[in-house]
């Protein structure tokens, strides 16, 4: 499945990143999850985000880094791939 970054949230350990669902469908998480090739914990979740006109943005998620030091690798804007 594959996602694009929206928001990386870096104030805090551990890093939080937010990404949008670019295709439609459910997905999960495996055993050692990668997010464009960075190892993430195996949690995901949906922020409270609105589309434009006021609806919940189910398309939404927010993934964690398991290791801070991976941060150089992904940006936001970037389009990665969920395996």
């Amino acid at each position: 499945m594959k996602f694009e970054i929206t928001y990386i949230f870096e104030k805090q350990r551990p890093v939080t990143l937010f990404a949008r669902q670019l295709g439609t469908g459910e997905f999960a998480l495996s055993d050692s999850p990668m997010l464009g090739g960075v190892p993430i914990k195996r949690y995901v979740s949906q922020p409270r985000a609105i589309t434009p006109d006021g609806k919940p943005d189910l398309s939404q998620f927010s993934f964690v880094l398991s290791t801070a030091s991976d941060l150089p690798k992904l940006g936001v804007g970037q389009i990665v791939e969920l395996t």
